[in-house]
């Protein structure tokens, strides 16, 4: 419970509500939350009174710094300047809200693609639609998907792109959660949200046989987006299942080389953000073709790229990274990746925007005492 707690100005005249459309509270084993704890404490940090928003039943905080409240606050006249939702289904919580909406959503859906969607596609419309009536900006990753937006909804929302982040900090990397000092280790970190990513796991697997491990660190997502149920992981792969964020980082600076698999063809669809936890770990990446990411591989030489759906061209990749790792750049690529891409960074991008959203409203609520 958080006590006595009181949403004053600080140093700052805004007062921004992050909307969320789940359990905040949870532990913050996935993108979703360690982005949401990222924004929230580094604008708090900033002297910026932010609150989380969410469906909860009663008042708390996380790490005794960030606020949650109950989706009720939203209805007290002039308490939030702004309102940021989070995902496509947020936008749908706002009910009650009058004030500035600033949006964030991963990908643009239409009416085929991605398929994977397919279950959810007609409320994920729906809820684009909402956004494109509702929000003063919307945020969008990649240049991809801000091209989606405009040929869908046309040029009335301001677009802005600002993608995920990684520490500037990370821990020490202690113990190997491994336990095998003499064998190679291949890390898949994150969801598995297709099909064919199981699958091409499961290939890598085989396919390396007793020269390498193939470990997972993250949820098996596959059934959420419809198919796949009778699909399962090879018993070659180690399953680590999901960690808190803290732990993965001793999972990446152990392993010997990170993988990153496309969902599907479609560029839009592949913002992968395990590519900068990779590097900013000091881990080289095996990343497919069609990845938007792979650019930060090309910039920083640390890795390779392989053919969209080869899984010969995969495992040949990786034996050969593995064999002949680029040791020399190791310490340039994470100071690199720290400096230009950290959490810090996109909450800075933040500000900014939510500055200049406030500016374009000439409207205020006035605030309540």
């Amino acid at each position: 419970m958080l006590r006595n707690h009181q949403f004053t100005t600080g140093t700052t005249d805004m007062r921004i509500g992050i909307l969320f459309h789940k359990d905040p509270l949870l532990p913050p084993t996935g993108i979703d939350l360690i982005r949401l704890r990222a924004l929230a404490g580094g604008l708090i940090s900033r002297s910026i009174p932010t609150e989380i928003i969410a469906p909860v039943s009663v008042e708390s905080c996380i790490g005794g710094v960030i606020p949650v409240m109950p989706l009720e606050r939203l209805a007290r006249p002039g308490r939030y300047d702004l309102i940021k939702t989070s995902y496509h289904f947020s936008i749908n919580l706002i009910n009650g809200y009058e004030g500035p909406v600033l949006s964030r959503i991963v990908r643009v859906v239409d009416e085929r693609f991605p398929e994977r969607d397919e279950k959810d596609r007609k409320n994920l419309l729906e809820c684009q639609e909402s956004i494109r009536r509702r929000a003063d900006a919307l945020i969008l990753n990649n240049t991809e998907n801000a091209e989606r937006w405009r040929a869908m909804y046309g040029t009335d929302v301001p677009l802005f792109q600002i993608p995920n982040g990684c520490p500037e900090t990370i821990p020490p990397p202690g113990k190997s959660p491994y336990g095998l000092e003499d064998r190679k280790i291949v890390l898949f970190l994150g969801s598995l949200s297709a099909a064919r990513m199981v699958e091409m796991l499961n290939g890598l697997a085989e396919a390396l046989d007793r020269s390498a491990e193939v470990h997972f660190v993250g949820r098996n997502k596959v059934t959420m987006y419809g198919g796949g149920e009778h699909l399962r992981l090879s018993s070659r792969i180690v399953d680590h299942g999901e960690r808190l964020e803290e732990e993965t980082w001793r999972y990446v600076q152990h392993a010997h080389a990170g993988l990153a698999l496309a969902t599907g063809p479609h560029p839009f669809d592949n913002d992968i953000t395990k590519i900068l936890s990779y590097l900013r770990g000091g881990l080289p990446v095996v990343s497919e073709q069609g990845i938007l990411n792979n650019r930060l591989i090309s910039e920083t030489g640390f890795g390779a790229v392989f053919r969209y759906g080869d899984s010969k061209d995969l495992a040949e990749r990786t034996a050969k990274l593995l064999l002949s790792p680029p040791v020399d750049r190791r310490e340039s690529v994470m100071n690199l990746i720290a400096r230009k891409h950290s959490w810090s960074a996109r909450v800075d991008a933040y500000v900014h925007l939510i500055r200049s959203v406030l500016n374009r409203k000439s409207a205020r609520t006035p605030r309540s005492l």
